[in-house]
């Protein structure tokens, strides 16, 4: 029985493309219209996710990959084309998107999404869905979301085998809880240099069909969709899907006591004036130390490669990148090859010589959240201020 408030309203189908979805008694076109959702991953399952978010008329969608296209997409990505060959995988997948429904609004982002996003981002959006395929990213996203209370939707494809999980911090197992000994030592390859990142790791392909992508992806728009309503989802439970046998089963996940992703960052100050490419390190810090005392330093979450100095040239040369998004030949003297030191720090103190210096020259992307703290308190202020200009939709 409908309330009037639950009053289904059907429209002309001549003039709405979305008529249909009308007749779904708790289907609302205004917020699915409203929504803003982030795609990460743009291969085949992202694809698939695209195309079905399209279909819908998601709002806003947030399109993030780092990968170029190349011939064997083609067979499992429903958005590529051959004369894509050599794209980067967001931009073909934003202009397909933009073809099946114009009403979508897309931005796209190229970059690795476990250093090079700020995590604001994740704020301000209403469903996360994950499309990738390997599980340090996935273990990127996890932390995330836990950090700023969002929940967010994974998939997995291999062969005709494929797996659905909604993750929700507080509620249920999160992803870093299903993770065993044997996955943390295929995530540890990628930093296997003792300070660098190796280039070369983590590059294997996973085998995957049209049709399990088509399947995963199917469930993942769902479980997104019921997000945005305001659905009841399982999380910490797994979808398994045995293609080979036709088997769908339903699988929980205990909680790891002391997993390392269960860490929130409270209390998050939003500074609505403050931006990547326009706020100073002295700025940033003058307001954490009107907030918390003269004592207050500001921390990031990894090491800042501050310059790097040959030994034998004696030659210093600024580098301002974390470290983590430096690969092993950056260690290299450029004049004679030595391997060159690395001075590095992952605390502002007040007394270095480039707090004058843009938050982006420190390697710090907009919405980045940053923690100010003095021996006592902690505060996470994120830069507000580059929202509008960040979620720009078109």
């Amino acid at each position: 029985m409908y309330t009037m408030e639950e009053t289904i309203v059907i429209t002309d189908p001549d003039k709405d493309r979305y008529h249909t979805f009308g007749y779904i008694s708790w289907w609302k076109q205004d917020v699915v219209r409203n929504a803003t959702v982030m795609v990460v991953g743009a291969g085949a399952l992202g694809n698939e996710v695209l195309k079905n978010l399209a279909l819908m008329g998601i709002g806003n969608i947030l399109i993030a990959d780092f990968d170029t296209i190349e011939d064997s997409n083609l067979s499992r990505s429903v958005l590529f084309r051959a004369s894509d060959n050599g794209r980067r995988k967001v931009d073909a997948a934003a202009e397909a998107v933009k073809e099946l429904n114009p009403d979508v609004n897309v931005k796209t982002w190229h970059g690795d999404i476990n250093f090079e996003m700020g995590l604001g981002a994740f704020r301000h959006v209403d469903a996360i869905v994950g499309c990738l395929d390997n599980r340090e990213a996935r273990l990127s996203i996890n932390r995330f979301s836990w950090a700023i209370d969002r929940p967010w939707v994974d998939g997995a494809i291999q062969e005709l085998m494929g797996i659905v999980r909604v993750f929700w911090p507080g509620r249920g197992a999160c992803y870093e809880c299903t993770l065993t000994d044997l996955d943390y030592q295929i995530i540890g390859l990628r930093y296997s240099c003792p300070l660098l990142a190796r280039q070369d790791v983590l590059q294997g392909k996973v085998p995957t069909t049209p049709t399990s992508a088509s399947i995963v992806a199917a469930f993942q728009t769902q479980e997104a969709l019921k997000l945005i309503h305001g659905m009841e989802v399982q999380p910490g439970k797994a979808m398994m899907i045995n293609g080979l046998t036709n088997d769908v089963y339903r699988t929980e996940y205990p909680v790891k006591e002391f997993c390392m992703s269960h860490s929130r960052l409270e209390p998050i100050v939003e500074l609505e004036g403050a931006t990547a490419v326009s706020t100073t390190v002295h700025d940033l810090l003058t307001i954490a130390r009107e907030r918390l005392g003269d004592e207050a330093v500001l921390e990031f979450d990894g090491e800042l490669v501050i310059s790097m100095s040959c030994p034998d040239c004696e030659t210093v040369t600024p580098v301002f990148k974390r470290m983590a998004r430096l690969y092993e030949a950056a260690a290299a003297c450029p004049q004679c090859g030595r391997k060159r030191d690395m001075q590095m720090t992952h605390r502002i103190m007040g007394d270095e010589d480039f707090l004058e210096r843009p938050l982006a020259e420190l390697d710090i992307p907009p919405l980045s959240i940053i923690r100010a703290r003095n021996n006592e308190e902690k505060v996470y202020f994120e830069l507000t201020g580059d929202k509008e200009t960040f979620l720009t939709f078109s």
